[in-house]
């Protein structure tokens, strides 16, 4: 059955939501429900031994999650986030994207249960969402220094961001079954280089389209003048 999801996974409220504090009951609601997974299956935890656990009433929990598979996506997706944007930089996005597929593998029943809750447009959107924003990070950090238009720059950002998008997918959908540290191998080595030499592609067309609008217009000029 599908859960109910209180969060947006690409929505604008969620985006003002990510900067308001948490408040305290629901970052105690959080702490018990981690540490019941470490002991519990997610299908066994309950909204009563949460709300016990974390010392409020289950109203309390009610407040803040529909219900627990609820908070599993809400856990889920901050620290998902938090594993990305930790290691938004060229040289460390692999190391981060390691230690992202491994928090997945040591979750398995969390990440399953989630993920197979949504849409695959819902999780598509989410996943996208927070690996262009690491990717962004990545591209203005390799391009600086070079001339692209916003554009070409946004279309390099979405090309590598779908890249590692549509791999995390594919090994989400085949029961993790590819080693982390060798696939993630195997998106640096084709990554490696990539980025900068895709940005260096589109600023020497924009050159060059740019010198044949200035020899169209000086040849539009002299026949002007023998006219």
């Amino acid at each position: 059955m599908r859960a109910a999801l209180s969060w947006d996974p690409g929505g604008e409220e969620e985006a003002v939501a990510a900067h308001r504090p948490t408040p305290a009951a629901k970052l105690a609601l959080v702490s018990a429900f981690k540490d019941a997974l470490r002991t519990t299956r997610l299908s066994k935890v309950t909204v009563t031994g949460l709300a016990a656990a974390a010392g409020v009433n289950r109203q309390t929990f009610y407040t803040h999650f529909i219900d627990v598979y609820d908070l599993a996506a809400w856990v889920f997706t901050a620290d998902v986030a938090d594993h990305i944007m930790a290691h938004a930089s060229y040289d460390a996005w692999a190391d981060g994207f390691v230690a992202l597929l491994a928090y997945m593998q040591d979750h398995r029943d969390q990440v399953y249960a989630v993920t197979r809750s949504l849409r695959y447009e819902e999780l598509e959107r989410f996943f996208y969402r927070e690996l262009r924003e690491m990717m962004r990070v990545i591209v203005a950090e390799l391009g600086e220094g070079i001339d692209v238009s916003e554009a070409d720059r946004s279309f390099v950002v979405d090309h590598y961001t779908l890249t590692v998008l549509g791999h995390l997918l594919h090994w989400l959908a085949f029961d993790m079954r590819e080693d982390p540290y060798l696939l993630v191998e195997k998106l640096e080595f084709i990554l490696h280089g990539g980025v900068r030499e895709s940005l260096e592609r589109f600023a020497a067309r924009s050159g060059a389209r740019e010198g044949r609008g200035v020899q169209d217009a000086r040849g539009s000029l002299g026949s002007a003048v023998t006219d």
